[in-house]
Parts: C-alpha cells; sequence; structure tokens
C-alpha cells in the first residue's frame, strides 16, 4: 500500500515501514466501520434540545478526526484514496442490503419482511444524497486542511482540524438533510434540522479535537512517523 500513497512524496517514501502500511488500515478500518454504521442508522432521528437529529452523527464526526491524521501523515493524496474508499463501500453496503430486501423471507424467519424493511429500507435518494454529501465533504475537508497547514506553516493542528471541519460540513450537512428531508418536511423544518446537525458536529469535533494531539504524538513520538509537509 506505501507504494501508491507515496507515489508522488518523497517525504513518506523515504519514511514508509510495515509499521506505517499497518496504521494505514487500522486508521482506514476505523473511518469504514464509523461511516458505514453512520449511513446505515441516519434513517432514526432523535430529539436534542427540542430539534430532531438523525443518529448517523453519534459515529460520523469519527471519521472527521481519522481523515485530518491521514491527511497530516499521508498528505493529500492518502486522504483522497481514504475517501474514495469509503465510496465504493458505501456503494457496496447499499448493494448487498438492496439484494438482501430483495430476497424474500423465510416463514420462520427471526425477522419478517416488514420490519426488515423498515430498518435498512432506506431510499435510493436518501442514499444517493448521502453518497454526495459524503465525497464533496470530504473533498473539501481535504483541501481546506491543507490550505490552513500552509496558511499556518504546519503550526496550529487544531485550527486546521476544526477549520476544515467547519467548511465541509456546511456543505454535507446541507446537502445530505435536503435531499433526504425533501417533501418530507417543510422548509423551515429542514433548515431547523440543518442547523442543529451542524452545531452537534461542530461541538462533537471540538471536543475530539485533542485526540487529533493525541494521535499526533503517538505517530510522530512513538511510531517515529514525522507529518508530511505542506500541500499546494
Amino acid at each position: 500500500m506505501s507504494a501508491p500513497i507515496a507515489a508522488d512524496s518523497p517525504h513518506l517514501a523515504s519514511s514508509a515501514s510495515p509499521i506505517h502500511e499497518r496504521l494505514f488500515v487500522v486508521l482506514a478500518a476505523i473511518f469504514l466501520t464509523a461511516l458505514l454504521i453512520a449511513d446505515v442508522t441516519a434513517g432514526k432521528f432523535f430529539t436534542l434540545g427540542g430539534m430532531a437529529i438523525s443518529v448517523g452523527v453519534i459515529p460520523f464526526p469519527i471519521t472527521f478526526v481519522l481523515t485530518d491524521v491521514v491527511n497530516e501523515y499521508y498528505g493529500r493524496r492518502g486522504a483522497r484514496l481514504l475517501t474514495f474508499v469509503g465510496m465504493a463501500m458505501l456503494i457496496f453496503a447499499f448493494s448487498i442490503i438492496a439484494l438482501a430486501r430483495m430476497l424474500p423471507a423465510a416463514d420462520n424467519s427471526p425477522i419478517p419482511q416488514p420490519a426488515f424493511d423498515a430498518v435498512f429500507g432506506q431510499s435510493f435518494r436518501f442514499f444517493s444524497g448521502s453518497l454526495v454529501a459524503y465525497t464533496l465533504g470530504q473533498l473539501t475537508d481535504i483541501y481546506a486542511f491543507q490550505f490552513y497547514k500552509r496558511l499556518t506553516q504546519s503550526r496550529h493542528l487544531w485550527l486546521r482540524a476544526t477549520g476544515s471541519t467547519a467548511i465541509s460540513q456546511v456543505i454535507d450537512t446541507a446537502v445530505v438533510t435536503s435531499v433526504a428531508l425533501a417533501g418530507l418536511m417543510s422548509a423551515s423544518e429542514i433548515m431547523k434540522v440543518i442547523l442543529a446537525s451542524y452545531l452537534y458536529k461542530m461541538a462533537v469535533a471540538i471536543t475530539l479535537t485533542p485526540l487529533c494531539y493525541v494521535a499526533h504524538t503517538i505517530v510522530t513520538d512513538k511510531l517515529g512517523m514525522p507529518p508530511a509537509p505542506a500541500e499546494r
């Protein structure tokens, strides 16, 4: 895996080792798990502060931290690879779920067909909106992260971590919520959900910022892998 990630980065090519390859695999595994759980559970809403929010926002902020860690150490190329693998896995998961729904439930099935459809029967429109929002949000986050990294000359990790999230999640939250709820709620209700979801994501992202510093310390000091240089 190190060759394609480091192909255009002498910094990474010189530091590539089995531990760095394994680290990427572990980060990608956690990222994909959080992403898929967020997408599968997104159809259920809960109330927070009087506003309805999808339960998908519980695991989704974990992907912010992991994208930033990968961007920090594997550069924009590594973060894009993570993003496109995530996109492919979302399509794969949706295809498997669609196939599972098409198969008729047996008479003695512990979970009857209506119950299964009620949980996993999100519409293609909802899935498409989620996929587009995820891709646009991730790519925006990757480029914003590198912009802040150049701007601060690789200082102030908290700024590029929260700053990139603040920009990318405007796009992600607005797109996925608008597509999913169009025709089901009024425009004002949709705006309330967008605002509540965005504020929640930002609050969690800020709360999780110390994890970026913990990861930075572990990867740099314990694993001996210096951050990649800022990219244009």
